[in-house]
């Protein structure tokens, strides 16, 4: 009796029932993990949740999203591909640049503009009318790495030769920028400096308690916080990701999140620089 001998198209039988066996995982993106900072306010949490619903409905995969207590968390998490898709400040989109750890997904748009700023925020009774009046005061950051809660308001003060540490008092460091504007209200702190997206959404949800509140000063515009894709990703996916983000705003339940969430659209990435940013960066380290 002869030996039978595999043939190529045995051959390839046989490894096509073999990946069959295999954990879906092995064969392809099981799920996405959606990275959330204190760019957003933690208020719209349900908002994200149903965000997340929409995603895996239209990308028939499953989403899981994910908090990090600081920027510095987020970027390891890209880092180590423990997070694909994240909304990010858009100084830590320059380090993850610099790094070719991510790349931009889509831009937000909101009120029809892609920028935003610093505000600078006190309580309404006090005097304060800029950021150099807060010296010898207590004074609130939101993280370190954080364009409009802390490195914008750094670079201004060390224009006048100064530092954080010399000017103020005291800082200390939220980590939220709605709990910035909450130590403001609670008399915790005389300022803080916060994002101007964060402090719109907490004036809709609290009006009487934003009535509490002035700004003092407004530094920027900065090009608005991206929403990036860490640099492991395929294409295929990267690009099937970006585009779901982009139709979002063609049905009513996408137009229902961005609503809530105060963005008019999700754009693709046109060119928008990051230098201003990247040369306080520069300037403070």
């Amino acid at each position: 009796m002869n030996d039978y001998k595999f043939t190529t198209i045995d051959k390839k039988l046989t490894i096509f029932f073999l990946l069959l066996l295999l954990p879906f995982g092995l064969l392809g993106q099981e799920k996405i993990v959606f990275g959330l900072t204190g760019t957003v306010y933690k208020g719209d949490l349900k908002t994200f949740k149903k965000w997340s619903n929409y995603l895996e409905k239209k990308l028939n995969i499953k989403v899981e999203i994910k908090f990090s207590r600081t920027y510095a968390e987020m970027m390891s998490m890209i880092k180590h591909h423990k997070v694909d898709i994240a909304y990010v400040c858009n100084s830590t989109y320059v380090k993850l640049k610099k790094n070719n750890l991510a790349s931009v997904l889509v831009m937000p748009i909101s009120d029809k503009k892609n920028y935003y700023y610093s505000y600078i925020i006190t309580n309404k009774t006090r005097l304060f009318t800029s950021l150099y009046d807060f010296k010898g005061h207590i004074f609130a950051f939101t993280d370190p790495d954080s364009t409009s809660g802390a490195i914008a308001p750094t670079y201004e003060i060390m224009k006048k030769n100064s530092t954080p540490k010399t000017f103020f008092k005291k800082t200390i460091y939220t980590y939220k920028h709605a709990e910035s504007i909450q130590a403001v209200l609670d008399g915790f702190v005389d300022g803080a400096s916060v994002d101007s997206l964060v402090y719109e959404q907490f004036s809709k949800r609290f009006p009487n308690e934003i009535k509490k509140l002035k700004i003092v000063q407004k530094l920027g515009p900065f090009t608005m916080s991206p929403i990036v894709a860490h640099n492991g990703m395929t294409k295929k996916l990267f690009l099937k990701i970006q585009q779901t983000l982009i139709d979002m705003n063609k049905d009513n339940d996408g137009k229902e999140i961005f609503k809530a969430l105060s963005l008019d659209k999700l754009n693709l990435p046109a060119g928008e620089t990051f230098k201003s940013i990247e040369d306080m960066m520069s300037s403070i380290e």
